[in-house]
């Protein structure tokens, strides 16, 4: 059997020891600050441009949405276009290095443009849908953009680790352990986290009915939800 962990950012994940785990692993976003999982999966545009600025993937697996870097020279010629359309640009070394990768967020009242320096032989790939719909898990929150890619890859047993909204919901509360730290909210952000998972619009709402999605799409896959150090079978009854 193939066993993954998906590792979330929630309080909880510090009562695993994550170096201990007997699979492959996939992290999500900041986790590379504390630990370098066998795959690390963001799909935010300032958290990979913090994960490139420290060269992090010349060494290490990635996975990233719509990675395709075009040579440094075609940069203004990109971005002057955006710019003129009122976009703001962000840039994160490209100037040294040949490559360079843009990532577009459109956010509400903000448009921003990030031009990440890289080099197209790091060890990056793209996020994958599935084989019938390519488009499966496109703006699929990290955790379960990670669980996603690790049931794609074809692992049969899949255990999140750090993913406490399902399990220990605290209302208005963002519960990451790297809330408030660069490129991450604080731990109050009530205007985006509304009131729950009964408010399908709340960040926990979202993450659950992906989840959902994928469990529903991988019905051979055995899901299992890590309370702290004890697993219990991940299904619709276990989101609270």
């Amino acid at each position: 059997m193939a066993v993954a962990f998906i590792i979330g950012n929630g309080p909880s994940r510090k009562q695993v020891k994550l170096n201990e785990l007997e699979g492959t692993t996939f992290g999500c976003n900041a986790i590379h600050r504390d630990f370098k999982p066998d795959y690390l999966v963001s799909g935010d545009a300032g958290v990979i441009k913090e994960i490139c600025a420290t060269q992090y993937p010349k060494e290490h697996n990635c996975i990233f949405p719509d990675w395709s870097p075009v040579p440094l020279d075609f940069k203004d010629i990109i971005i002057e276009p955006l710019r003129e359309q009122g976009f703001t640009i962000e840039e994160s070394n490209p100037n040294n290095h040949k490559y360079i990768q843009i990532f577009g967020n459109e956010h509400t009242g903000s448009k921003q443009v990030h031009v990440i320096g890289c080099d197209p032989l790091w060890k990056i790939q793209n996020m994958r849908g599935t084989e019938d719909n390519p488009e499966f898990g496109v703006n699929f929150f990290c955790g379960s953009q990670a669980m996603l890619q690790a049931s794609i890859m074809g692992f049969d047993e899949i255990g999140l680790i750090g993913f406490d909204s399902i399990w220990n919901f605290k209302p208005n509360t963002y519960q990451n352990i790297y809330a408030g730290t660069q490129n991450y909210m604080r731990e109050k952000e009530t205007s985006r986290l509304r009131i729950g998972t009964d408010d399908p619009n709340s960040m926990a709402g979202i993450q659950e009915a992906q989840i959902k999605k994928c469990l529903d799409k991988f019905e051979d896959v055995s899901y299992t939800i890590y309370k702290g150090r004890k697993g219990f079978p991940l299904t619709y009854d276990s989101f609270k």
